[in-house]
């Protein structure tokens, strides 16, 4: 076969984990756990994000969602274009149990060690229901030490058993694992322990439950939806965690109104985007993820790639052939290209359509035609 232009997304496919550190490959998903103490409406906030009807009551299994994440800028390119199909990019939530006698049972660790990201619920409403007053500060800490705990017993065993080994290489790794202890036994998250980029891969194969990416959801009252306590922020910052107020109920209510009534409510609050949406674009960017785009009158599309891909693995978040076939990237980024009116011949002609080779690094917003030969 001769040279090929990709103008329009091929075909996405199913993808292994293999090579998640390098980047996503041909459609790999990536997953943000769900997860809080009973009560903390955590299941509700999942629902709400993915826009599904009520659970299932006495649930015990780990539930997926896939929810299209918001972009502007995709929806510009799509007026632009006008294509047959528009295709966002997609983060998959998982919503976890809560074992009526643990937060943290085995079950759920082990769940929450798969997961990329995971975000806690934390309730700030009152619940007849419920005897303790909402204080999302208070379990905030309560899971901390949950969390805290369960990577000091990893760790803990992982030392027993490198204590029989007297190699070099169990030496360095003891040394790590003996500050990772102290950090611990602090009651302080790996995710605050300073670490080298060697440090952290080899940290990484444990999969610790504190060391992950945590974000937090305040699931508020309608009374007062953008509340956080103070007392959360600041314990939220020396954790190297980040809160922002949720209102599932409200939220789920707004999902339920057409678009165009939906962005006529939005107005009255004088706010231009939901709570789910600000959060989905929180979560998006705390994977380390971003968005390259495919456009043209089939589809377009919005692919995710980790920040640092080059040009090459991004083609292969398309299909592994156009990765294979490589030849180059004709580049146009987004702001250039609306500053050419929309218009990529215009773009060319401005001196803003590039040709970049196999190491260029993509960038957020990147609109990318791939020259391939197979």
């Amino acid at each position: 076969m001769g040279k090929k232009t990709l103008r329009e997304s091929a075909p996405c496919v199913k993808a292994r984990h293999a090579r998640r550190e390098a980047g996503l490959q041909m459609g790999e998903s990536v997953k943000v756990g769900i997860f809080g103490p009973q009560g903390s409406g955590k299941t509700t906030v999942f629902r709400s994000l993915c826009g599904l009807g009520p659970a299932e009551p006495g649930r015990r299994e780990v539930v997926l969602g896939a929810v299209k994440v918001p972009d502007a800028r995709l929806d510009e390119l799509s007026r632009i274009y006008r294509p047959k199909k528009t295709t966002p990019a997609e983060i998959v939530f998982a919503d976890l149990p809560t074992s009526p006698d643990a937060l943290l049972d085995a079950k759920s660790a082990a769940e929450l060690r798969n997961l990329d990201v995971h975000t806690l619920v934390l309730r700030a409403f009152e619940s007849p229901y419920l005897s303790e007053p909402p204080d999302p500060a208070r379990d905030f800490v309560r899971v901390e030490e949950e969390l805290v705990l369960a990577d000091l017993a990893v760790v803990e065993k992982r030392l027993e058993r490198l204590a029989k080994e007297k190699t070099p290489a169990a030496a360095r790794e003891g040394e790590l694992l003996q500050r990772c202890r102290a950090h611990l036994e602090d009651g302080r998250p790996l995710r605050t322990l300073s670490l080298s980029e060697g440090e952290t891969a080899l940290i990484k194969a444990y999969a610790p439950l504190s060391h992950k990416t945590l974000l937090l959801l305040i699931n508020t009252p309608e009374s007062a939806p953008a509340a956080v306590p103070e007392a959360l922020h600041a314990a939220a910052a020396a954790h190297g965690a980040s809160p922002m107020p949720l209102c599932a109920p409200a939220e789920a209510d707004i999902l339920e109104l057409a678009p165009a009534e939906r962005a006529a409510f939005l107005a009255e609050l004088g706010q231009h985007e939901t709570a789910r949406d600000r959060y989905l674009k929180h979560a998006y960017a705390a994977l380390g993820l971003m968005s390259f785009f495919t456009v043209g009158q089939d589809e377009c599309r919005a692919w995710t790639v980790r920040r640092g891909t080059d040009a090459r693995r991004a083609a292969g978040a398309i299909h592994s052939d156009i990765e294979r076939g490589f030849i180059r990237a004709e580049v146009i980024a987004y702001a250039d290209f609306m500053e050419a009116g929309g218009s990529e011949s215009k773009a060319r002609a401005a001196g803003r359509y590039r040709l970049e080779g196999k190491d260029y690094r993509v960038q957020d917003g990147d609109i990318i035609h791939f020259r391939f030969n197979v």
